[in-house]
């Protein structure tokens, strides 16, 4: 599909079946965004795991989500 800016969407699958998407959230690179997808609940529970083992960006006590810190520039 597209976006609301017509940019191409897809899913980049690793060489050994793993969904970057998920990995990153995973591993707390990113978060998951819920506007876009309210209902994944895989990535809302990797999210939460990964909030709980303070991995990545979630070391920060407060971190800021990017559509958050773009509003303030």
């Amino acid at each position: 599909g597209r976006d609301k800016y017509h940019r191409l969407l897809g899913d980049v699958v690793l060489p050994d079946g793993r969904l970057l998407n998920r990995e990153l959230v995973r591993e707390g690179f990113c978060w998951w965004y819920r506007k876009y997808a309210p209902e994944d609940t895989v990535l809302e529970g990797l999210e939460k795991e990964a909030r709980d083992a303070k991995k990545g960006l979630w070391v920060d006590p407060q971190p800021v989500p990017p559509w958050e810190w773009r509003k303030r520039k």
